[in-house]
């Protein structure tokens, strides 16, 4: 008897030492239920007053999915985070959509639900946390949609090859159908993902589709749809470009918790965007499944680091689902389900080295050696007026040093007048 408790106390033991704890956590999510963006013209629910909200806004449905969402983040890094909102432990960022700022409020909501002093209205359960934001346009890192010159000519070289054209043309049947009866113009993937959206949104909300829309979706619309979430990053410099600025700003906050440079490293960070956020991200990095990621999809990056060695490892989990369907570890590429830090980073340097303004500035290979050529030009020119009158000044200044001769003139009197 005495045997058997040592060897279960050295297994319990052993299990132990192969624990890993939760160091730090990105989370980025996509935004709850929403109504439809962009109606098409022929919609026969386009008028904005059958709607619950605005277009585009976030639905009493859409708060809830997020809110529970909260629920689980709380208790999933309960031992990561306080109970209590810390600014030095949490950082929240939400592009500059409205549907994704509530997305981010109610979510916060569900993971800090106030309590003692924390409570400053009994009659509110709800405290105030700060989400940070910027303008689109201006925001690389997070909505991706700041201008790239670099990137925009790298895209439209994609989407001329051949391959590109060649798989789009098996579609072009669908899309001839979905212009003829959505009134609007479909030419690309994200035209159809537009459509399957719009018919998602009004299915979710139990408006009857017209008969056509029935015949199409969504089995017809599904993968051509899903497809579009690769289009952005489907080659390594679009990938970089698109999703570098984000990838790196997770992974330098990772390298922080392990380099201890901040005495108080940031614990959880948590990003709130769309679908195409969640897309790109898996695509790049080589996860994406062909699904769609619907409302309240979440990645979630993970540094661990295992009790027994005390090695760093990045473990990725993903969950698709709006309902209450656990989340499941994704296995990395060539690397598997626990990553070792280092051999994470590896695998993604053509991510996260990226140097987005640099990179960003695109110059045509000719025209820079002709800019290169018309300063080189330029500089001499300088130089050799800079010469040119460095010799003129000493000319001058010889000139005036030497003794000037006058000849002395006689008067004469007798030419006066």
């Amino acid at each position: 008897m005495r045997i058997f408790t040592i060897l279960i106390i050295t297994v319990v033991l052993a299990f132990a030492d192969g624990e890993s704890i939760v160091k730090y956590a990105a989370v980025i999510f996509r935004h709850g239920d929403r109504t439809p963006v962009e109606p098409y013209p022929t919609d026969p629910w386009k008028n904005e007053s059958l709607w619950p909200v605005r277009f585009g806004q976030l639905t009493n449905l859409g708060i809830r999915q997020h809110y529970a969402l909260g629920g689980m983040l709380r208790k999933r890094y309960s031992m990561l985070i306080s109970e209590k909102f810390d600014p030095q432990e949490v950082y929240v960022r939400s592009t500059d959509v409205d549907r994704t700022l509530m997305s981010a409020q109610a979510n916060l909501a569900g993971m800090y639900p106030p309590s003692g002093d924390a409570i400053w209205n009994p009659n509110l359960m709800w405290r105030p946390i700060p989400i940070h934001t910027l303008p689109e346009t201006e925001d690389e890192v997070l909505a991706m949609k700041r201008n790239c010159d670099t990137y925009n000519v790298k895209k439209k070289a994609y989407i001329n090859t051949d391959e590109y054209k060649t798989r789009l043309s098996k579609f072009q049947g669908l899309m001839n159908l979905l212009t003829l009866y959505t009134g609007k113009k479909i030419e690309d993937y994200e035209d159809i993902n537009e459509i399957y959206n719009t018919l998602l949104v009004e299915s979710i909300h139990d408006f009857t589709l017209p008969k056509w829309a029935q015949l199409l979706y969504p089995d017809k619309l599904r993968g051509p749809s899903c497809y579009s979430f690769t289009t952005a990053t489907a080659t390594p410099i679009m990938a970089r470009l698109m999703t570098g600025p984000l990838l790196k700003e997770i992974v330098g906050k990772m390298n922080t918790v392990i380099t201890k440079e901040n005495p108080n490293p940031l614990k959880l960070s948590i990003y709130s965007g769309h679908d195409f956020t969640i897309g790109n991200v898996l695509n790049a990095m080589g996860l994406y499944d062909g699904n769609c990621p619907v409302y309240t999809a979440t990645i979630f990056f993970e540094l661990m680091q295992e009790k027994s060695t005390m090695n760093y490892y990045v473990q990725m989990v993903y969950r698709n689902s709006t309902g209450t369907a656990e989340p499941y570890i994704l296995d990395i590429p060539d690397c598997g389900q626990m990553c070792p830090f280092d051999r994470f980073v590896e695998l993604y340097s053509n991510l996260v080295d990226v140097d987005w303004h640099t990179e960003c500035r695109y110059q045509i290979p000719w025209l820079t050696e002709a800019l290169f050529a018309l300063e080189m030009l330029v500089l001499f020119f300088l130089l050799y007026t800079l010469y040119y009158m460095r010799v003129r000044a000493g000319e001058e200044s010889k000139r005036r040093s030497q003794p000037v001769y006058t000849i002395p003139i006689k008067e004469d009197n007798n030419n006066l007048v």
